[in-house]
């Protein structure tokens, strides 16, 4: 009895000096008096515009909440979904997924879809990081794109439960995320701010971030141009849409 009170004791020490299961936050000193906030970014109605959600579970203002909102929040929104949360020390935008195809399925992936989607993330980096700015103007405050079914642990601890979607990170996976992954938003704007690429990155699958599916040519500088679609791109340009597509179609 005595040799397994021992072995006992022996293993609560080994489990309390695992740290795995915790972010590196909870070994910070500095005390943490701010409510994260929550916003949904999106152009549905024609204007892209941030609103902040006030979830029932949230405090008074003045009275610090330490989970102010649900993971049901940005799981239960229209996917492909963008969402911004202030952590206080940083901020996070959250990327949805998009849904699997389907018969039944209204937000089906498409060119036009991801292109306007595309424009959403865009506007939707340039916010956050104003918003960093605004928020603490001589050092603002760092920001992150993190993915759904993949959120690294020190974004999931600032949810009070926190449930993977093995659905959704399959998803995302096959899509060519990486899990635990958090990439710089303004490294990430810079890449979808780029104008042009080469023929052969043009190819590579998935497209180089921010690349409209349907309009590839655009991004093609105005010598490659000519080389490819055997013309100029004012020729291209005066040719009727069906036109176009089949020209692209048979350059691929």
């Amino acid at each position: 009895e005595g040799s397994e009170k021992k072995d006992f004791w022996v293993a609560m020490d080994a489990l309390r000096d695992d740290r795995s299961g915790y972010h590196s936050l909870l070994d910070d000193t500095q005390a943490y008096t701010y409510s994260a906030r929550l916003f949904f970014m999106t152009s549905v109605s024609g204007l892209f515009e941030a609103k902040e959600i006030l979830n029932p579970c949230r405090n008074h203002d003045d009275v610090v909440s330490a989970f102010p909102f649900l993971q049901s929040e940005l799981y239960n929104a229209s996917q492909p979904a963008l969402f911004m949360i202030d952590a206080g020390h940083c901020v996070y935008v959250w990327q949805g997924w998009w849904p699997e195809e389907s018969a039944e399925e209204e937000n089906v992936k498409t060119g036009s879809a991801e292109g306007r989607f595309n424009h959403d993330r865009r506007c939707a980096l340039q916010t956050t990081l104003h918003y960093c700015k605004v928020r603490r103007s001589r050092l603002p405050l760092k920001a992150y794109l993190v993915h759904a079914g993949l959120e690294p642990l020190e974004f999931t601890n600032l949810f009070p439960i926190w449930e993977t979607r093995e659905d959704v990170k399959e998803i995302n996976q096959n899509e060519g995320k990486v899990e635990n992954e958090k990439t710089c938003v303004s490294d990430l704007l810079n890449k979808l701010l780029k104008t042009k690429y080469s023929w052969e990155e043009l190819q590579e699958r998935p497209l180089p971030e921010g690349v409209d599916p349907l309009k590839m040519e655009q991004f093609l500088d105005d010598e490659e141009f000519e080389e490819i679609m055997c013309m100029s791109r004012e020729e291209f340009a005066a040719l009727p849409s069906w036109k176009q597509s089949n020209i692209k179609k048979e350059v691929d």
